[in-house]
């Protein structure tokens, strides 16, 4: 399983009740699509600076959607919620679900950039094949909502996982959230196509050739057919090694989240009105999922 994800991004393997990363493309897509924005329309941007690692960059619309950290508080508190459900049928304790390898927010936006993970799983992601844990079978059916009763108790409708996301306001956050996964997108794809960007991917291609590897962009070598499925050969290793070594060459993380952060202040300001919902939506539900735990 490879994972490239212009989201804000990405968390593998979570927990049975954890919502969606929101904002983002499928593992091993190409990136977003759909971009209407053009590249003069980001005005303000900063020096590049120097980034090898993508583990804990930062973008501005990260405080609008959800990131890893996020994801992890409202899986916590989904589970807590389900466990006070389930306490009040009656129903034995059951353990909350383990959750798979976690990624940082924008850690793989653009491409791999690990060298240790290259060199062990290529562009592959690290025990993505094992099976992510649930809940015993036994509270399964309370927590799917496949009986109605329990112990001469109602089992509220859609069972403890829906009652979780009906009290997280599960829903209204992921429509709330719509626009700005857009805005996401969009930003993505427009600083994808900035001409300091293309340059950058351009030396970056040129590197990749003197290691005997010929890819227009990282997005073209990530997403290589050959890489699709199975486990990593050393030929993705060293291609994905080569790839990381190259980025770090060129500086290309750096100059693609200076251009990329460009964008995504000039979208903040021109679309403020537009991100006041999400932003009071996202307080609203990880607030109570805080509390839960509490």
């Amino acid at each position: 399983m490879k994972s490239f994800s212009p989201s804000s991004t990405a968390y593998a393997g979570l927990a049975l009740l954890l919502l969606p990363l929101l904002g983002a493309c499928s593992a091993g897509a190409s990136g977003p699509q759909g971009s209407s924005a053009r590249s003069g329309d980001a005005p303000g941007r900063s020096p590049v600076h120097r980034l090898d690692d993508s583990k804990t960059l930062e973008l501005p619309l990260d405080a609008y959607l959800l990131t890893t950290p996020d994801l992890e508080t409202l899986s916590t508190g989904r589970d807590a919620l389900v466990q006070r459900c389930l306490a009040a049928l009656g129903a034995p304790a059951a353990p909350a679900p383990r959750g798979g390898v976690k990624i940082g927010t924008n850690e793989r936006r653009y491409g791999l950039a690990d060298p240790e993970l290259a060199k062990a799983h290529g562009y592959h992601l690290p025990d993505a094949g094992q099976p992510v844990e649930d809940y015993p079978p036994a509270a399964m059916a309370l927590i799917r909502g496949e009986v109605t009763t329990y112990n001469g108790k109602p089992v509220p409708e859609g069972g403890c996982a829906q009652e979780a996301r009906r009290e997280l306001h599960d829903t209204e956050l992921q429509q709330a959230l719509g626009p700005v996964q857009r805005l996401d997108v969009e930003s993505y794809e427009t600083s994808r196509k900035d001409p300091a960007v293309t340059e950058v991917s351009g030396k970056w291609s040129t590197c990749m050739e003197e290691s005997g590897y010929r890819y227009p962009d990282p997005v073209a070598a990530i997403n290589d057919r050959e890489f699709a499925s199975g486990a990593p050969s050393d030929h993705e290793k060293a291609v994905a090694l080569a790839d990381v070594v190259c980025k770090r060459k060129v500086n290309l993380i750096g100059v693609w989240s200076g251009a990329e952060s460009a964008y995504q202040r000039s979208l903040i300001k021109s679309k403020s009105s537009v991100l006041a919902a999400p932003l009071l939506a996202k307080e609203k539900t990880m607030s109570i999922a805080k509390a839960a735990v509490n």
